[in-house]
This record gives C-alpha cells, sequence and structure tokens, in this order.
C-alpha cells in the first residue's frame, strides 16, 4: 500500500510531496511540528496538540494558514488513507516560501504503523546521560516544538553512542530541563517533581497527562527548580513523551536510581496513563 500524506490540501502519496526550495522551515527551520499518537483510530489528546501549536505559531509569528477544524479533518483523512488504528503521527507547519508575493503556510501530515520502545524498558527501566550541551533560556524557540531539532538530535545520539536511552539537558545555572525528546520526573519520599515550564521546558502532551493523573489521584505534585543533586537524590526518575508514555530510568550515568528498578510510583504512573490513552480514545468515538 502507498504511503499517503496531507501536504497543505490534499492526500497525495508520499513519494509525490513536494515543497518549494525556498520553504522557510527547510531552509532556516522556521517551523513547528507535533508528535501524536493514534489508538484505535483516534487521536490521545489531539485538543492539547492543537493548543500548543497555536500558542508556539502566535508566539513565534509563524503563519498556519488554516484553522483548527481544517487540521483536524486532515489528520483523520491521513490516518483512514493509511488505514492505521494505531499509529505514530506528525504535525509538521512551516512559514512557506520566502519568495512568494503572498507567503502561504507549508502544512504537512504523516502517519506511520508505531513503533513501541523495547518492553525491556519498561520492564527493566533504562539509563539516561547528563547532556554535554545547555539549554539557553534566553533563546527564544526554547520550549517550542520547533523544526529546528538538530541540537536535540545530536544530544539523543550521544546518549545512544553511550548505550543510554536518553540524555538529560540542563540550563547554564545548573537546573534540570528535560531529555532530548522526552520531559522528566523525580520521585523523592512519594512525591513527584518536575521542572516548571518557565525553566523554560516544552510543555509536554504527555506532561500533562501525569500532572492530570497526579492530581486525580491525590499524589503530591511539586513544579520547582531541580538541581543535579535532586536527580542523584532521586527514588524513581522517569520520562515521559506521548510515544514512550511512561519510561522509567534505573540509572543515570554510573549512578543507580533508588534501588535500580522500576518503582511503584512510575508503575501506577504507566498503568493510569495507559488506562487514560484507552478511555479517550474510546470516548472519542
Amino acid at each position: 500500500m502507498t504511503e499517503k500524506v496531507f501536504l497543505n490540501d490534499r492526500l497525495v502519496d508520499s513519494a509525490e510531496a513536494r515543497i518549494a526550495a525556498t520553504d522557510s522551515g527547510f531552509l532556516y527551520g522556521a517551523g513547528l511540528f507535533e508528535t501524536m499518537r493514534a489508538r484505535c483510530g483516534r487521536i490521545f489528546a489531539l485538543k492539547d496538540h492543537l493548543d500548543r501549536l497555536f500558542f508556539s505559531a502566535e508566539t513565534l509569528s509563524i503563519e498556519i494558514g488554516c484553522d483548527r477544524a481544517y487540521i483536524t479533518e486532515a489528520v483523520y483523512k491521513v490516518l483512514g488513507a493509511n488505514d492505521l488504528r494505531d499509529a505514530r503521527m506528525r504535525l509538521t507547519v512551516t512559514g512557506g516560501a520566502m519568495s512568494a508575493e503572498q507567503r502561504q503556510s507549508t502544512l504537512l501530515i504523516t502517519a506511520t504503523q508505531l513503533a513501541s520502545y523495547p518492553s525491556e524498558y519498561y520492564r527493566k527501566g533504562v539509563m539516561v546521560l547528563l547532556c554535554p550541551y545547555r539549554q539557553n533560556p534566553n533563546d527564544p524557540t526554547c520550549g517550542h516544538k520547533v523544526t529546528s531539532y538538530f541540537a536535540r538530535m545530536m544530544g539523543l545520539k550521544f546518549a545512544h553512542q553511550k548505550g543510554a536511552a536518553e540524555a538529560l539537558w540542563f540550563t547554564p545555572e545548573g537546573l534540570l530541563a528535560e531529555g532530548c525528546v522526552s520531559n522528566v520526573f523525580l520521585v523523592k519520599d512519594y512525591v513527584l517533581y518536575t521542572p516548571p515550564i518557565s525553566t523554560p521546558v516544552l510543555a509536554g502532551v504527555a506532561r500533562k497527562a501525569v500532572c492530570r493523573i497526579a492530581v486525580d489521584e491525590s499524589i503530591k505534585l511539586v513544579e520547582k527548580d531541580l538541581s543535579i543533586n535532586d536527580v542523584l537524590g532521586a527514588d524513581e526518575i522517569f520520562l515521559t513523551n506521548v510515544i514512550m508514555q511512561i519510561m522509567p530510568v534505573h540509572s543515570v550515568e554510573k549512578h543507580t536510581v533508588g534501588e535500580g528498578k522500576v518503582g511503584p510510583m512510575a508503575k501506577k504512573l504507566k498503568k493510569k496513563f495507559d488506562e487514560m490513552v484507552e478511555y479517550q480514545c474510546r470516548q472519542d468515538k
């Protein structure tokens, strides 16, 4: 079956999809993207993804050129055209061709069969490294899911080359920020901690879901500045994004986290997150 993508205003074969050579996203990384998870033919937390997309577009002056209803319809067209029920989807918006007299934004939506992380990661946890790079709070794109993602890919490649699943970013002041492709949570004495959005960190859709679950389950949640000492002193650490959901961490480089195994908080939150995805996606039908 030929993969179908949605480009600007219609479905096309992926091999036939073309963008302008002067597209600002291609030339300068002037664009935004959302990675989304489809379950049972429905998109988990689609509203949250679109809220973030439109907020970032307004903040960074990136013209989207269509409304939420149009994007929602296009997303489901792609899902249906590829006959997918459980999928990884990517929505990309750029400022469009730089040379156009009346610039038109570029909208690209793709979908592939969902490939899960190895089950061993969830049974035993993963190792993370300390990223050698720093997250600059003065970067105007920091905290937004922009297409200029090369630094993040460099950080992730660094981790993978060392046998780790992720690398943790810190600010120049030594504050814990996030992973290359994830948000970070710590557990200490049954209290859940995560860096505040103002660090700045990406307002992750999975991060938001975990915060909702914590409130519903009467788990104490604290958003505060965290340091390397907090990381090394944590009873549990886990990572979140909508594809990995809840990913437990067993070690930070050579340092063992807690007892070196998946902790009770991560187990509980993973179960509740799975239930939330299943419930929302079935309710949307």
